[in-house]
């Protein structure tokens, strides 16, 4: 040692310190190896919670420990995309119109109240013809509500004469306030002939008309899987859009405020759903 100078003193008491240090950390993991179970669950709680301590008073000479468990939850892009569509899976029907043993799709059709009732594209309903619709709990036959061929959108109800027992236990889907939606905020179309077909993409522009209101939403969803009556939701699950026939575009949706004005000219009523004003639905 009397032989080395200064600097070569501090180089080795470096070294001797980051062995000492390796050292010590092999020991520590082979020892907690080894330690008995509830020491190293201690440990981990130690890690994954926040113990809150609450001293009650002196005379009480008690200690209450609550305990409050810290968890973080990542979630992404996918699970909010699966959750929307299981969301409004029950408030879509699949109408198809019937000639004899023919029976031919129609369009999609977004349930709106509790019994059963729902909207559609108007453009290819005819008042000529009859109709049944494939509810997640069945088909049934239906009947016009409201048409009128100037109109964007015709509504359905459950035929009288259908056998369905308890007719108002449908799920009502939710229509966003579509004035709020923002270019390039995150979309999920639902479509399907015969079963639900999911395309994700983004709102790329927004139409107004001369008036300033909302006309259409046209997306990056996968314009082969949109159908008559498809529809958008946002990653909260809330119906943004509709598709129908018209010139704006195969990716291009009518904005759910569109739809909102002409249910609200029915006399429905809109809370957290759009739920019909029927006394008799609530019960």
């Amino acid at each position: 040692m009397d032989d080395l100078n200064s600097q070569q003193i501090v180089l080795l008491t470096l070294l001797v310190s980051f062995i000492t240090s390796i050292a010590t950390g092999i020991t520590t993991v082979a020892l907690l190896e080894q330690a008995p179970e509830p020491v190293t669950q201690t440990i981990n709680r130690v890690v994954e919670k926040t113990i809150e301590r609450v001293i009650t008073e002196p005379a009480e000479n008690t200690e209450t420990i609550i305990e409050r468990e810290v968890v973080t939850v990542v979630v992404n892009e996918e699970d909010l995309t699966i959750d929307a569509v299981d969301k409004n899976a029950k408030s879509l029907v699949r109408i198809y119109s019937e000639s004899g043993d023919l029976k031919s799709f129609v369009s999609i059709g977004v349930i709106f109240n509790q019994s059963g009732e729902f909207v559609t594209d108007s453009g290819k309903i005819s008042d000529r013809l009859d109709y049944v619709a494939v509810y997640s709990s069945g088909e049934f036959p239906v009947q016009i509500v409201r048409y009128e061929a100037e109109e964007k959108f015709a509504t359905f109800s459950i035929s009288e004469d259908s056998e369905l027992v308890n007719p108002r236990n449908f799920s009502a889907a939710n229509f966003i306030d579509s004035d709020g939606l923002k270019l390039g905020q995150s979309v999920i179309s639902i479509s399907g002939e015969k079963q639900n077909s999911v395309s994700t993409g983004i709102i790329n522009e927004i139409k107004s008309s001369e008036d300033g209101s909302l006309s259409h939403l046209n997306t990056s969803v996968v314009p082969e899987k949109v159908l008559i009556g498809s529809i958008i939701l946002n990653l909260q699950g809330e119906i943004a859009g509709m598709k129908i026939n018209d010139l704006s575009g195969p990716a291009s949706f009518v904005p759910a405020n569109i739809i909102r004005q002409f249910l609200s000219e029915m006399d429905l009523v809109f809370d957290q759903q759009i739920i019909a004003d029927d006394s008799e639905a609530v019960e």
